[in-house]
């Protein structure tokens, strides 16, 4: 065999183990984005399945501008007293929408904590919270929609008559 033909098979080896590995290295960066994207969205999950809540019961008179929400932590982690208060309440009804946030505002919304069995100040799993809404004006005679929307995005509804 020619030296020249060896010369050239060597050099088109070569460069074939280069295009190779540069292939090799985007793909395994690429793979590298894949699982944290992965670890994201499976921490996201975790989240969100691990907080959820159900609406016992909800009551107002239909001249009150109050509105009055028990609400069960059905999830299986506790929630922080600072992340109850990131939650938002949307009151719905046939004379119009209240979008509320915790605090001290023309409409707000407050809660207690009714039965804090550890007495760590956090809504565990289990617990009842009470929230109190205040609104500008009475709710009316009708049917509405109360939604408690966590901090994470996830709602619980109940719908309820004055």
């Amino acid at each position: 065999m020619p030296i020249g033909s060896l010369l050239s098979e060597s050099i088109l080896g070569i460069a074939a183990i280069i295009i190779a590995a540069a292939l090799a290295g985007t793909y395994i960066a690429n793979l590298d984005q894949m699982m944290d994207i992965q670890r994201t969205q499976l921490m996201w999950i975790r989240d969100e399945t691990s907080h959820r809540c159900k609406i016992l019961l909800a009551h107002a008179d239909h001249d009150s501008n109050v509105v009055k929400l028990w609400v069960k932590n059905i999830g299986v982690r506790a929630v922080s007293p600072s992340l109850v208060e990131k939650s938002e309440l949307m009151i719905l009804s046939e004379n119009g929408a209240h979008y509320l946030l915790f605090g001290n505002s023309s409409e707000y919304w407050d809660y207690t904590l009714l039965n804090d069995s550890d007495l760590d100040g956090k809504w565990d799993p289990g617990e009842t919270i009470l929230l109190t809404t205040y609104l500008d004006s009475p709710l009316g005679r009708g049917d509405h929609r109360a939604s408690f929307i966590l901090y994470n995005g996830v709602e619980c509804s109940y719908q309820f008559s004055t």
